[in-house]
């Protein structure tokens, strides 16, 4: 067989769509080192800390039962405790940890009506890969409550410039549209994969039984994610039109719809066409009973039960932070999964869960739950429950993860230094 190599951004086409390929062992020879990527998961209203942060440092310690759904992929896994961050007077403490989750500005730099929002982390990630990629970065979320009463500073992680949120896109359906270059609804975009069988069939038969393998494996789970979204459109439109309807092709499931999001992201990175990625999980302060499937009997009221002060209200919260931290668990599983020449997407990855607030019964700044999962090409540590020293600013797990992508700063918002305990 005539070895003809392929061009490493080689994409299939076909009318309006365009899907790039995977890393195959027929392209061109591949970096020494896979892209870097990082993505950034944000859940509201802190969690319980006794129930989430380990007893023991280091690579012997046991899970809490908030992080029990960690034991399948711990070993990719950092677990970061003791970060801080300074809260500014004059704003809501709920809207400011939201927010400036990864601005961490300190409050010399409250340069948005009060609020120190400034360049946020992501972003400035952004700036150093963007230019490599279809799009600079992409901006999710999984708030489908119908009744949006609060205003961007509850659910906008992500910042441009202080005062400019990134906008998010919380339909599954439009995600996937942008990301395949089809408009939502329209024929290319309702089956993609059609358009590009025929080519993807002629050079499959040009490819080894690895690489064959590792193509057909690719346009399933293209096509299984296309499929979950249509099953969800379907079921939208089933719906009794009296009632109101939660926005079409959003999974009613609440783990479903969030799963559907961490698997666009995963596509995305699977193809290079960003290397940063924000998804919130759900706004702060939100006070809309959230169906909870299969953890919880009835909707709850996640930020109210963070200030009931109740034995039955604490149980409730460890579930629902359990409930994240498992599908937290599926995505590391998820890019664990996909391969990219003989190592996995996860080992070129920084994904990073975390909340703004620690206890969130006080509003407090202190002690905020932060996972790190992925080596993000050998530069992190993994499998391990790092304590900070008291008063250690979470700016400094940002910084960090400033250096391992390139980008040469001394400080960032409030940090001090870089948190070496989660570099290699």
């Amino acid at each position: 067989m005539t070895d003809r190599r392929i061009p490493r951004r080689a994409a299939l086409r076909g009318i309006g769509a365009s899907l790039a390929l995977p890393l195959l062992d027929r392209m061109q020879a591949a970096p020494t080192a896979a892209p870097l990527r990082s993505v950034f998961i944000y859940i509201p209203n802190g969690v319980i800390l006794k129930a989430w942060t380990p007893a023991q440092t280091g690579t012997d310690f046991a899970l809490p039962p908030s992080l029990a759904p960690l034991e399948p992929v711990r070993r990719h896994v950092t677990v970061v405790s003791g970060l801080d961050r300074t809260y500014v007077s004059g704003t809501g403490v709920h809207a400011q940890c939201g927010s400036c989750w990864l601005t961490s500005s300190p409050p010399t730099e409250a340069l948005d009506g009060g609020f120190p929002t400034n360049v946020s982390l992501d972003q400035a990630i952004a700036r150093k890969t963007g230019a490599e990629t279809a799009l600079p970065s992409i901006e999710l979320s999984t708030n489908n409550h119908p009744d949006n009463k609060e205003t961007r500073y509850f659910e906008s992680i992500s910042w441009l410039a202080p005062g400019y949120a990134a906008n998010v896109e919380k339909d599954p359906r439009a995600a996937f549209a942008r990301l395949f270059e089809a408009k939502p609804g329209d024929a290319a975009s309702r089956r993609l994969l059609d358009s590009v069988l025929e080519e993807a069939r002629a050079l499959r038969a040009g490819l080894g039984a690895g690489d064959r393998e590792k193509l057909d494996e690719y346009l399933e789970s293209v096509r299984s994610v296309e499929r979950r979204i249509e099953f969800a459109e379907k079921a939208a439109a089933r719906r009794d039109k009296a009632a109101v309807p939660a926005p079409p092709s959003m999974p009613d499931d609440r783990g479903a719809y969030i799963r559907l999001m961490m698997d666009l992201i995963a596509l995305a990175f699977e193809q290079d066409l960003t290397r940063v990625a924000t998804l919130v999980i759900d706004p702060e302060r939100w006070d809309s009973p959230r169906t909870y499937h299969g953890v919880l009997d009835k909707p709850e009221d996640h930020h109210g039960l963070t200030h009931a002060n109740s034995q039955e209200a604490v149980e409730k919260l460890v579930k629902i932070d359990a409930f994240h931290v498992r599908q937290f668990a599926y995505f590391v599983e998820r890019l664990a999964r996909a391969k990219e020449g003989d190592r996995s997407l996860l080992d070129s990855c920084a994904a990073v869960m975390g909340s703004g607030l620690g206890d969130g019964s006080v509003h407090s700044y202190k002690d905020l739950p932060l996972l790190i999962a992925g080596s993000a090409n050998g530069a992190l540590k993994t499998g391990r429950h790092v304590a900070a020293p008291a008063g250690t600013p979470v700016a400094n797990a940002w910084l960090a993860l400033l250096k391992i992508h390139g980008v040469e700063k001394e400080r960032f918002a409030d940090s001090t230094g870089p948190l070496k305990e989660i570099l290699a």
